[in-house]
């Protein structure tokens, strides 16, 4: 299910919603306490994480207001869990409409609006697919949450008295000109999560910028047992089986590195073939990516510890000027290989991607490591560690 958690992932991130999908709520008993909060926290998260079986679904909706340009989403989910490694996960949006089913040995990638599907067996393991893997740690994501007044709302045609908890920052250090905060709202009663609804908002005067995207939680059901048709594609007619589908990311650890000609930032040719015989990171990012920019430092001790062990590092810049990379790298003093990539034409050989993404090649040119969550402390760690196994020697002390 790789293919699609990952799209998932990336719009979750980036989507911005708003309208509410609530119809009423109301104000409720008096103020919860937080061994209240918790108590219920651990009922929910094990509800989610002991059912045999489930389905789950979410209308997700929402709008941004960007200096006066406004624009709206909406997306459907469905999620299917069964025993026997079965499952099924439906993603609905305007530009994109694609179907995974599982029978537990064979796990089919279906995309009716193209007619294509992908067929093959099934690598990963369901449990934690999509969203599900939220929802099984409700008590570890909010345990510092805050409190608020209780409310009684009404999700899927009925009324839900619910515990509602403001969500603590995110791990991840956000854009420092933008403010972000999501609320929950938990059915004490159900012990499930029936809505909640994130707001992003510029605090930077000279850039208007407000959004929200409200999800909310319907057709939940535990264990119930779903029928075996429910996880066995029968391909249409007029559908064609593919190898991969062109907008999936290429699955790149164990195979050779991909070819990557560009122009340095100031005009030279680059050829990452010339590096063979030494161990390369290629790092993607741009100057307009936080967390792009926060993985610098990590790769500057990086290259700094290791390059006189041969260790080449190479940095592709996804901006639109490539001059903009420039002052950047330039301002840094950031000294290793670095090249333009404005028009993402890399993405035909290394397959589409969210930025950062870091990839570390062997000596051998086979690509040994490959990560899209940035470079912190601990994906540093590790890759000193194939640094290390591969004969390449840090210089600190």
């Amino acid at each position: 299910m790789h293919s699609i958690r990952t799209r998932l992932a990336a719009l979750v991130a980036a989507l911005i919603l708003t309208t509410p999908l609530v119809a009423q709520s109301s104000d409720v008993g008096l103020a919860d306490q937080p061994e209240e909060m918790q108590k219920l926290l651990a009922a929910t998260a094990r509800h989610y994480r002991e059912a045999k079986s489930l389905r789950i679904e979410r209308d997700i909706t929402g709008v941004v207001d960007a200096d006066g340009l406004t624009s709206s989403e909406k997306m459907r989910e469905e999620i299917v869990l069964a025993p026997g490694n079965r499952y099924r996960l439906e993603i609905k949006q305007a530009w994109g409409w694609s179907i995974e089913e599982s029978d537990g040995k064979t796990e089919w990638s279906w995309y009716p609006w193209r007619k294509q599907y992908v067929e093959k067996p099934v690598e990963h393991p369901p449990e934690n697919a999509g969203f599900i893997s939220f929802l099984r740690q409700l008590d570890k994501k909010l345990a510092s949450g805050r409190i608020q007044p209780p409310q009684t709302i009404e999700v899927d045609h009925r009324k839900a008295n619910c515990m509602v908890i403001i969500g603590p920052p995110s791990p991840r250090r956000p854009d420092p000109g933008m403010q972000m905060d999501t609320t929950y709202w938990i059915d004490r009663d159900r012990k499930i999560l029936v809505k909640e609804q994130a707001r992003v908002h510029s605090t930077i005067p000279e850039h208007k910028y407000e959004s929200s995207h409200t999800t909310t939680y319907s057709g939940n059901e535990f264990d119930t047992s779903f029928p075996d048709s429910l996880f066995k594609f029968v391909p249409p007619a007029d559908a064609a089986r593919v190898e991969k589908t062109d907008w999936e990311p290429v699955e790149l650890v164990g195979k050779s590195a991909p070819p990557l000609k560009l122009k340095t930032l100031d005009g030279k040719d680059f050829d990452l073939h010339s590096l063979q015989g030494r161990p390369v990171i290629v790092d993607f990012w741009a100057t307009w990516c936080v967390p792009c920019r926060e993985s610098m430092p990590h790769l500057a001790k990086l290259n700094d510890d290791f390059k006189e062990s041969g260790l080449a590092v190479v940095s592709v810049s996804k901006d639109d000027d490539p001059a903009d990379a420039a002052r950047f790298v330039a301002k840094n003093k950031y000294s290793w290989v670095h090249v333009a990539d404005p028009k993402w034409g890399s993405d035909l050989d290394w397959g589409p991607s969210a930025i950062p993404r870091l990839v570390l090649i062997g000596k051998n040119g086979v690509v040994l490591f490959e990560s899209s969550d940035g470079l912190d402390k601990a994906e540093e760690a590790k890759i000193r560690t194939a640094l290390s196994e591969m004969g390449a020697g840090s210089a600190a002390k």
